[in-house]
């Protein structure tokens, strides 16, 4: 997610041409997946990787080439067996590779169509022609008769945290999930501690009523809550009003104690948590201290929102 994010950007501002090449195919094994991406501009790499190292300085001379035909091309680097002695054993890589390499003329139009996408947190699926006659174009609205001519990808909106506690142990959460490239919201009911010169990374920071807070979070299943507020009737509050929402992942910082205390009111008030409630927050890693907390509170978010299990 990043890492496009990023590239999307690049090109948003780079003065000079540059190329992109993109993982369009495996088989066998990967260093990365089908979807990676490498940009490259006349000097080299800019952002991205397609491998372990072992695969760029040939990319970055097909880039060239690319660049100076500007014409895209399809190359395949075979890193079976023996024969990923030819590019450097080690890589990680123990399969046959397809690259799309292609120069960028102007700000594509399929990157903006991923920017709506995100802006409106709808799910897009572009399909990549890698056909000789239409090598590189795309479209939104269309399937190849020969799935074997294209390659398809599906976009999702970037995961969006909003926080509830405003208070320093809320600061490295918010960072560690910028550095994913989500979205993050900070909220909290005291305005002394919801400003934005305290958490300058946040997208957005609130203070108010904890009903006006929670009134318009987005309900779909890439958004994630977690309640920071140390604050026993905050809490209470604050899961009555987000218990029956439909999100992603909604997450409890304090003990098991204290969580079923709270679930108990709850539930005599006929409000009871789904399988997407968490608590205690975080998975069990043994955090200690605010910034290892924030690792498994992400950890955890990742998890639930991609079904892993976090094993």
């Amino acid at each position: 997610m990043r890492e496009l994010q990023d590239i999307i950007q690049i090109v948003h501002s780079h003065p000079g041409p540059l190329a992109l090449a993109t993982l369009v195919g495996v088989e066998g094994s990967s260093y990365r997946r089908p979807g990676s991406r490498l940009l490259l501009d006349a000097s080299g790499p800019l952002r991205g990787s397609l491998s372990g190292g072992c695969l760029e300085g040939d990319i970055q001379a097909r880039a060239g080439e690319v660049l100076a035909e500007r014409q895209p091309r399809l190359v395949s680097y075979d890193l079976r067996d023996d024969r990923d002695l030819l590019w450097g054993s080690g890589s990680g890589c123990e399969g046959l590779l397809k690259i799309l390499v292609e120069p960028l003329h102007g700000f594509p139009e399929w990157m903006s169509w991923i920017e709506a996408t995100w802006q409106q947190r709808r799910t897009l699926t572009i399909q990549t022609d890698l056909s000789p006659e239409g090598l590189g174009a795309r479209s939104n609205d269309r399937r190849a008769d020969d799935p074997g001519l294209a390659f398809t990808e599906t976009f999702l909106p970037p995961p969006m945290l909003w926080i509830l506690g405003a208070g320093d142990d809320s600061r490295p959460l918010v960072r560690m999930a910028k550095e994913l490239g989500w979205f993050v919201g900070v909220l909290d009911h005291r305005p002394a501690f919801a400003r934005s010169e305290r958490f300058p990374l946040a997208d957005v920071v609130r203070s108010g009523a904890m009903e006006a807070l929670t009134r318009d979070l987005p309900q779909d299943n890439r958004c994630a809550v977690v309640l920071m507020t140390h604050n026993y009737g905050k809490d209470l509050e604050a899961l009555r009003l987000l218990l029956p929402l439909r999100l992603g992942y909604l997450g409890l910082m304090g003990s098991h104690r204290r969580g079923d205390k709270l679930l108990q009111e709850l539930g005599a008030e006929g409000i009871f948590a789904g399988p997407r409630f968490h608590t205690p927050v975080g998975l069990q890693i043994g955090a200690n201290s605010p910034e290892t907390i924030a690792l498994a509170i992400l950890a955890e978010v990742q998890a639930t929102l991609a079904a892993g299990t976090g094993a």
